[in-house]
C-alpha cells in the first residue's frame, strides 16, 4: 500500500480565521451545546418521543465484499448513522466510523443508540482508507478508532485515515501512528494505491463547525470528501447545512458523483438546527448540485439529535423526491445493514442484500 503526495489546488482562503475556522457563507456563530439545551427544553417545538416498542429502524442484513476478493461493482453498505463501507476493486474504505453506545465523552454520556451497528468492527474486512468528516462524538469516535487500528495493524499492515485539519492530534491520542494521518485542508488531494488499483481522496468544503468541549469551538475544520477511484466516484457529506454555492462547485469541480452520501436527519428546530444540518427537502437540492446519479441517505435512525421522529426523515425525503420530479430510486433509503452494488452511471442498481423498506 503506497501514498503520494497531499498537495493543496487553490484552497479558499476564507474558511480559515485567526482563531480556528469558520463558515464563510454565513456569518453567525452556530449556538452549540448551550444553544441545543435551550432549544431542547426552553425552545418552543415540542420534541417527539421514541418508543422502541411502536418503531424500530429497518434493518437488513449485511453483503460486503468478502475480503481478498475484488468486486467488479463498486459494494456499498450501511452500517447506521454516518459510517458506510464501500468497497471497489480490493480496496475497501470506511467512513465516520461509530460502533459505540453512545456519542459523548468517555462512551458515557450524550445520546444512546436506537439501532445497533450492522457490523461489528471485528466482521469488517481489512479496511484500507478511514475518512472522517468532523470531529462531534457520533463522528469521531476514538474508541471506535483504536479498535479499528488495532484490527488494521493484525489484518493488513496499517489502515490511512484521512481527517480535515486540526484533527491529527486527536487521531494520535488514539495510538495512531501520525505518518498514517492524512491531515488536509479543502481542496487537497491525497493519493492511496492498493494492489496497484489507485483511489483520490479530496478534502471538499462543508456548512457544519467542530468541537468537542466548550473551550475547542471551531479549532478544527470540518469537510465533505470525493472518493474516487478510476471507474466509480462517491461523495460523502458527512455532517453539513446547506448553502446555494459550495456544493455546485463541488459538482462542477468533480463533474458529477456516481453516488451521494447525503445527511437527511438531525434537522429540527430549523432555527437552530438550519445552518448546520439540511433536511431532506435541501438534501434533495445538495444531490441535485453535486450532480449524483444515485444518493444514499445517512444521518437518520441511530441516535436522537433532534426534533424530529427518527422516522421522519426517510418519510419526508420520500416526499421531496416525488415533488422534485426524480425517480424513488434515485435517492432511495437503505436499511441499517443493506448493502447494494453500483456501477458507474448505472442508471439502476445492480443487486441488494434485501429489499429496500417501506417507509
Amino acid at each position: 500500500m503506497g501514498f503520494a503526495g497531499e498537495g493543496s489546488a487553490e484552497p479558499p482562503p476564507d474558511h480559515h480565521s485567526n482563531n480556528g475556522f469558520v463558515n464563510p457563507l454565513f456569518s453567525a456563530p452556530h449556538a452549540g451545546i448551550l444553544g441545543f439545551l435551550k432549544a431542547r427544553f426552553f425552545g418552543g417545538e415540542q420534541w417527539a418521543s421514541y418508543d422502541p416498542n411502536a418503531y424500530r429502524v429497518p434493518t437488513a442484513t449485511p453483503a460486503p465484499v468478502p475480503a481478498n476478493f475484488p468486486s467488479e461493482n463498486a459494494r456499498v453498505t450501511w452500517i447506521g448513522h454516518a459510517t458506510v463501507l464501500i468497497q471497489h476493486k480490493g480496496i475497501n474504505v470506511l467512513t465516520d466510523p461509530m460502533f459505540s453506545k453512545r456519542a459523548g465523552p468517555g462512551g458515557i454520556l450524550g445520546p444512546a443508540r436506537i439501532s445497533e451497528p450492522a457490523l461489528s468492527i471485528d466482521a469488517l474486512p481489512p479496511i484500507h482508507a478511514v475518512v472522517i468528516s468532523h470531529n462531534h462524538y457520533d463522528h469521531l469516535d476514538l474508541a471506535s478508532l483504536r479498535a479499528l487500528e488495532k484490527q488494521g495493524a493484525a489484518r493488513n499492515g496499517g489502515t490511512a485515515y484521512f481527517v480535515p485539519l486540526g484533527n491529527r492530534r486527536l487521531l494520535a491520542k488514539a495510538g495512531i501512528p501520525v505518518e498514517r494521518i492524512h491531515e488536509m485542508d479543502w481542496w487537497a488531494a491525497s493519493s492511496l494505491t492498493v494492489g496497484g488499483e489507485p483511489l483520490v481522496l479530496t478534502a471538499t468544503p462543508a456548512q457544519h463547525f467542530s468541537g468537542r468541549s466548550l473551550t475547542d469551538r471551531n479549532q478544527a475544520l470540518w469537510a465533505s470528501w470525493a472518493i474516487e477511484w478510476s471507474d466509480f466516484s462517491a461523495w460523502f457529506g458527512g455532517d453539513t447545512g446547506y448553502n446555494e454555492v459550495q456544493f455546485k462547485e463541488i459538482g462542477h469541480r468533480f463533474d458529477g458523483f456516481d453516488l451521494g452520501i447525503i445527511p437527511i436527519g438531525a434537522y429540527r428546530p430549523r432555527d437552530f438546527m438550519g445552518p448546520v444540518h439540511v433536511d431532506p427537502v435541501e438534501a434533495v437540492m445538495m444531490h441535485r448540485d453535486i450532480g449524483a446519479t444515485r444518493s444514499l441517505p445517512i444521518h437518520w435512525g441511530t441516535f436522537v439529535l433532534s426534533a424530529e421522529h427518527p422516522s421522519d426523515p426517510p418519510w419526508e425525503l420520500a416526499q421531496a423526491v416525488v415533488e422534485t420530479g426524480y425517480s424513488q430510486a434515485a435517492f432511495e433509503p437503505f436499511a441499517v445493514g443493506e448493502s447494494r452494488s453500483y456501477s458507474r452511471g448505472s442508471s439502476q442498481t445492480l443487486a441488494r442484500s434485501a429489499k429496500a423498506p417501506r417507509l
